[in-house]
């Protein structure tokens, strides 16, 4: 690029934002200025997943290992080892990661969507009924500009579209397939005929974008298809060359493309666009991989057969055996046909470092351009259009709410759901949930309008956290030693919140970072594992109580600026179908008055004394508690009164009540049974509620009627704010926004339940009176929600022993799998099924004075 030519760019560069801003910036609401959405289309290069939920076969999905496996350490459907191009780009315009549009709970849309299918082509039918085509992505933007307008209002709306950027990878496929799949479609048509049908159908359907209001267009060229591993390979006699005649496509589809672009350039007002070279990048770094920092750029790092160009990768299409590298970052290619992340990477690396592409520069400017504009009207970048009434949902706690951080840590997989059949009902995959859906935070978030709030540990979420995060981690407990080196404990939980918080204050500034805080509901769901920890660790004796009155002042959570707080008290442990299968007599009578549903009723009721002493305490402290114990109870006893089958035994499991923690076969039991349906379950598997009960569990806690719930007037939450104004939207508002805060807590079941778990002696006795050992879980839990001026530490000492439970299997015992999971409460023995979970978040949403004390989650959200 000339000198000339640069400083052009820089004047029109310029030049632009400045007419931007000094047209539209006094139109512009400040609730939709403050990111640029990107919507994404295409094929496998830019697939994010959407080929996970369609029905179609292993050759155009990526859903299984070893995909994944460098970045996310999971399959996310995407086709390569790690992230891909669009994902790099998000990140570098300061973007979370773009969901697909077909993933379950991705409504909101603001800040874009991925409609993009591996196998697509511009041709409708090009693997036609295996893929989602290019007009069907269409169809689905036209859906999401609709669901826009409505939430938004034409005029916001018609801004957001206009000023989001989209992306587009498409055509590589309508030239790949005739060789695939040995079609003669090639003979029919002259080279020039077939890429004229292929650049006219994509050209219509662009224009079809651009009415919807799409105004910021970036083209990839085709790769040199004929140089792909899985190409090379077509022609036996060809010694790995390049397949000339598929390349020979490609370029001569680039080149009508970027006539084509330049047409619509000038027919269509305010088109934009960026043609990226796709194929000149991919092409050098074929030739030279060295000079790129790879050491292979011809063969794939996963595959079989000459330069491992058979798509085996996975072993899931037709061809069990194959080969896996042990490095692909030192790789171009990771299959047959797509690239690494470590290519990928590269490549947009070098497109944001080195501006010798004109069009490069033109399609980063239109991102630079919208962020500039954005800081034009706010300080902010991490702010996103949300609803009016928008308030972020952050969890802390256990299994009951975890979404999958212990996806992410080194821990066993006792404490991880992140395998079949978890996730079966509703994602259609295992998320790391401990259920077959959804968990209650999930329909809280949802009857909220809020998206599923992603893991604080999930990778490409940091910095864009404005609806909320989940800190939870299956096996956590209040004290730092419970199952200490396998799980994310309170005090870490705590910790990473308090860097959200400064990361917010810096990003954000002082007020704006409060305010957000402030109108936040926290989801609180940990204790229960405290209780439990003792007896498989052995450690009674060696326990010390840090417990004592001044504990009650260390409240870090409140000190934060929490003001409403969501509780669960602890469920009827020991009937639990984990628990409950050790006992010599399991009747309901016999369970409730086992010790570990002893401990559950002690612990509720300090709690629920410990929380009112608080609200006199603390000021502007409010809360709801839920009785989890009571109606989960009831579930157990009465499913049927509920809509449930099955509220006893869990739907995922074996032995008695389906309670061995066997649900997925790998946890030191490889045989278990599954239900049909785990709608009619109360419990997924041995512990923890299926989707349907949490949505039971979350509509009580949201949205429970007056004579179920003795309520409180909340008339005087928003007047509960400092008297000391810094300046205009200063600490003032943020406390006052902070006051307004929703706080939930859901905690103790397995402080009480763990000593059950090691096949102890249904009569094991606590080594301290049970008040004593009740109050030090309380002290512990009540520590994260009071102000002070310092940080509580907490001492306790534990001889190392077994770091984890080990359920061993009856040598030629035969697992029971149910044959409708919605029938059960328990998925498998100590967990619900996603009916049972569905069941607690209705009561958790909408609960009256039977369930909930003083205030539902409904309320808390919206009423203050």
């Amino acid at each position: 690029m000339k000198f000339t030519e640069a400083n052009l760019m820089f004047f029109l560069l310029f030049f632009f934002i400045a007419f931007v801003s000094h047209t539209h910036g006094s139109k512009i609401d400040h609730r939709s200025t403050k990111h640029v959405p990107f919507f994404i289309f295409g094929d496998s290069f830019l697939d994010a997943g959407n080929n996970n939920y369609i029905n179609t076969t292993t050759l155009d999905q990526a859903n299984f290992w070893p995909y994944g496996e460098t970045y996310f350490k999971f399959p996310t459907g995407r086709f390569s080892d790690g992230r891909l191009l669009s994902d790099f780009i998000a990140e570098y315009a300061n973007l979370p990661l773009v969901a697909p549009f077909l993933q379950p709970g991705n409504s909101q849309y603001y800040g874009g969507v991925n409609f993009a299918s591996g196998g697509a082509g511009a041709l409708v039918e090009t693997f036609e009924g295996s893929v989602i085509p290019f007009k069907t992505q269409a169809r689905n933007f036209k859906k999401v500009t609709v669901s826009l307008r409505h939430k938004l209002g034409s005029s916001e709306a018609k801004l957001l579209l206009s000023s989001a950027v989209y992306m587009f990878s498409i055509g590589s496929n309508d030239y790949l397939s005739p060789f695939l799949t040995h079609s003669d479609v090639l003979n029919s048509y002259s080279h020039s005929a077939y890429v004229g049908m292929v650049v006219g159908n994509f050209t219509s359907i662009i224009k079809e974008i651009y009415k919807r209001g799409a105004r910021k267009f970036v083209f990839m060229t085709l790769p040199p298809l004929g140089c792909l591993p899985g190409t090379r390979i077509i022609q036996s006699e060809g010694n790995g060359k390049c397949l000339q005649e598929l390349s020979a496509l490609a370029s001569l589809h680039n080149r009508v493309l970027s006539v084509v672009l330049l047409q619509l350039e000038k027919q269509l007002k305010g088109f934009k666009f960026a043609l990226y070279d796709f194929s000149a990048d991919l092409t050098q770094m074929i030739n030279h991989p060295f000079q790129y920092g790879l050491k292979e750029g011809k063969s794939a790092c996963c595959g079989s057969g000459p330069l491992r160009g058979m798509y085996s990768c996975g072993g899931k299409r037709g061809e069990e055996q194959f080969e896996l590298c042990d490095k692909p970052n030192e790789y171009l290619f990771w299959d047959s046909y797509h690239l690494t992340e470590s290519a990928y990477k590269i490549l947009a690396d070098q497109r944001i470092s080195n501006m010798a592409s004109l069009r490069v520069f033109v399609m980063l400017g239109v991102f630079m351009c919208s962020f500039v504009l954005n800081i034009y009207h706010s300080h902010s970048q991490m702010s996103t259009i949300r609803p009016k009434k928008h308030r972020a949902l952050f969890t802390i706690g256990d299994s009951l709410c975890d979404p999958g951080n212990n996806n992410y840590i080194n821990t066993t997989t006792f404490y991880q759901a992140n395998y079949p059949p978890y996730g079966e009902t509703f994602f259609k995959y295992p998320s790391g949930r401990f259920s077959d859906g959804r968990v209650i935070p999930d329909l809280i978030a949802e009857y909220a309008e809020l998206p599923l709030i992603p893991p604080y540990l999930h990778h490409g979420y940091h910095d864009h956290y404005i609806y909320g995060v989940n800190f939870a981690s299956a096996g956590a407990g209040a004290l730092a030693e419970t199952n200490k080196g396998l799980v994310v404990d309170l005090k870490t939980q705590v910790l990473y919140f308090g860097q959200l918080s400064k990361l917010f204050r810096q990003k954000l500034g002082k007020v704006k970072a409060k305010k957000l805080l402030s109108t936040a509901v926290y989801l609180f769901s940990i204790g229960g594992n405290d209780y439990a920890s003792p007896y498989y660790r052995n450690s009674y004796s060696t326990v010390r109580f840090p417990y004592s009155q001044q504990d009650f002042v260390d409240m870090q959570v409140y000190n934060e600026g929490a003001r409403k707080f969501g509780f669960l008290n602890l469920a009827p442990l020991h009937c639990l179908p984990l628990l409950r299968r050790s006992l010599t007599e399991t009747t309901i009578d016999a369970c409730l008055e086992a010790q570990a549903s002893q401990f559950a009723r002690i612990h509720n009721n300090a709690l629920r004394k410990t929380l009112e002493k608080l609200e006199k305490q603390l000021k502007g402290f409010k809360y709801s508690l839920f009785n989890f114990y009571d109606t989960q109870l009831n579930l157990i006893k009465y499913p049927k009164k509920y809509g449930f089958e099955v509220g006893n035994s869990a739907c995922c499991g074996g032995g008695p009540f389906r309670g061995d923690f066997s649900c997925g076969g790998k946890r030191g039991i490889e045989e278990y049974e599954l239900c049909n349906n785990p709608n009619e379950y109360q419990f997924f598997d041995s512990l923890h509620p299926t989707d349907s009960a949490a949505q039971h569990f979350a509509k009580l806690m949201w949205n429970g009627k007056r004579d179920v719930i003795d309520l409180k007037a909340q008339a005087n939450y928003f007047t509960e704010v400092s008297k000391q104004f810094r300046k205009k939207l200063g600490d003032v508002e943020a406390k006052t926004l902070l006051s307004r805060a929703i706080y939930i807590f859901s905690i103790g079941g397995n402080d009480y339940g763990t000593p059950f778990l090691a096949n102890s002696p249904s009569g094991v006795v606590l080594p301290y009176p049970q008040q004593k050992f009740v109050d030090y879980v309380i002290g512990n839990i009540t520590a994260t929600i009071k102000v002070s001026k310092r940080k509580m530490l907490l001492v306790v000492e534990v001889v190392p022993t077994e770091e984890i439970i080990v359920v061993e299997g009856k040598e030629g015992l035969k697992n029971e799998l149910c044959s409708n999971v919605n029938h059960y409460v328990f998925f498998d023995s100590a967990h619900l099924t996603e009916s049972a979970a569905e069941h607690i978040s209705k009561l958790m949403w909408s609960g009256n004075k039977d369930v909930i004390d003083s205030y539902n989650l409904n309320e808390l959200f919206h009423f203050f």
